[in-house]
């Protein structure tokens, strides 16, 4: 990205906002640790949000997810200060009096900061482009409904995916869907998931920056509408140590003029030779990503076998305990062949984890990594012996491994570069070296809330 002078809103359209009945505009940025994090200015302050901005610490980059927490660094400290630059061409109303744009860090020069991770998001699509792939992201969101006070609701009326969530909390999802329609954010279904009171809704699936940008719109969406209706959402990987966790999982489909990579081709399951780079991309690089797309201090509670959380570093068309699961275009969907990457979690940085998948994908296209053979069969049913003859590796669940891998990790430093990836090792170190005496219960307990909104 370079420096940049936003168009400023003309005075039309501000009072456009007014007569919408908006007095505010919240501009969001998500940190390394997954946070969200926000300023607010009065209407009439939108264009300097968007230039010159607003100031911020750089210890933004460094909030842990404690709520008292800052990994300090030589980069993260009290000295210096950034600008925080909405953007315009994404403000949306989303209703009573509220309008919502994403910002991004920018040094008081107008240099992008390297440690912005929709700048970040935004130089792998670039990149993309540059070599003529056009790629595109459909995010999905899993969250359990609780109380006010983050305790677990009666069960009483639920199944897994069943009727009876919907009508228990039909006003609840009514308003979900009315106000997402209203701000603009596409919601392809909505439905209970597995464990009681819990939930997913998959968004349209747009270009990498955009998809994230409406993820996180579509957070507060949920989180404002909860509200409303006297509840919470959880946004933990682990809302409940004995549960199966909720997972964030990123789709992503990938075309050039000559057409999809996921489907025609005649390669596995109708990939195209650059697809199958792709993926091979992806897997080879899922070992050392882990920090980045499930690397919190809950995150390795729900990283086992049985989840549907990807626990095998393998692929397989429509197999849900790999942590690539293939998706192949059938008549009449209305997406193409896509890829589901199964191991992202809420705490993941949305921006960060769609960075690390394409980036990996990028660089496994462009140097012609071969796709290990096709997992047909639930990984876990394999023995040992057969796992390791197919070089199916199990994905870690203690968080000081994954880290330590993402620290020393030379491909990561060369997709995402040394800023983000040292920002994201910061802010998961401090967390395990202040509750790694935990057990899993209380460490689910303190982390419920930590990502809802």
């Amino acid at each position: 990205m370079t420096a940049m002078t936003a168009t400023p809103l003309a005075a039309a359209a501000i009072a456009q906002l007014e007569a919408e009945g908006v007095d505010t505009v919240i501009g969001t940025v998500i940190n390394p640790a997954g946070l969200a994090l926000a300023k607010t200015v009065p209407v009439r302050r939108t264009n300097t949000f968007a230039y010159p901005g607003l100031g911020a610490s750089p210890t933004w980059h460094g909030f842990a997810v404690d709520q008292s927490g800052i990994a300090f660094s030589d980069e993260v400290g009290v000295i210096g200060d950034q600008r925080l630059r909405i953007d315009l061409s994404a403000l949306r109303a989303i209703g009573d009096g509220l309008a919502w744009a994403p910002a991004a860090f920018f040094e008081q020069d107008g240099a992008p900061v390297a440690a912005c991770t929709r700048g970040t998001l935004a130089r792998i699509e670039a990149a993309l482009e540059e070599a003529g792939i056009e790629a595109m992201v459909g995010h999905e969101i899993e969250f359990l409904v609780v109380n006010p006070d983050g305790t677990q609701r009666p069960s009483t009326m639920w199944a897994q995916y069943g009727l009876a969530g919907v009508l228990e909390y039909e006003h609840f999802v009514r308003d979900v869907n009315a106000s997402a329609t209203a701000a603009g954010v596409g919601i392809e279904q909505f439905h209970p998931e597995y464990y009681a009171n819990q939930f997913e809704i998959s968004l349209t699936p747009h270009s990498p920056v955009t998809a994230a940008d409406q993820l996180v719109l579509a957070r507060i969406i949920i989180g404002r509408a909860a509200r409303r209706h006297g509840l919470r959402v959880s946004l933990s990987p682990t809302p409940f140590a004995d549960n199966v966790g909720c997972g964030a999982h990123q789709h992503f489909s990938l075309s050039t003029a000559e057409g999809p990579m996921f489907s025609e081709g005649p390669g596995a399951a109708g990939m195209t030779t650059a697809g199958e780079g792709a993926v091979a991309g992806v897997l080879r690089g899922l070992r050392e990503a882990q920090g980045i797309l499930c690397g919190s201090i809950v995150s390795g509670l729900r990283m086992r076998p049985g989840n549907w959380a990807g626990a095998y570093a393998c692929w397989g068309t429509e197999n849900r305990e790999a942590a690539v699961r293939f998706v192949k275009h059938v008549p009449g969907a209305a997406y193409g062949g896509n890829v589901e990457v199964k191991i992202v979690d809420p705490s993941a940085n949305p921006y960060l984890a769609s960075a690390a998948i394409l980036g990996l994908a990028l660089d496994g296209i462009q140097r012609k990594v071969s796709l290990p053979q096709e997992t047909v069969v639930d990984p876990a049913k394999l023995s040992d012996t057969d796992r390791d003859r197919a070089g199916i590796l199990r994905l870690p669940d203690d968080p000081r491994e994954v880290i330590t891998a993402l620290d020393n990790s030379e491909t990561m430093r060369r997709v995402l570069g040394d800023a983000s990836i040292d920002a994201v090792v910061a802010v998961r170190k401090l967390m395990q070296e202040r509750y790694t005496d935990l057990n899993p219960e209380q460490l689910a307990n303190k982390f419920r809330m930590a990502w809802s909104l």
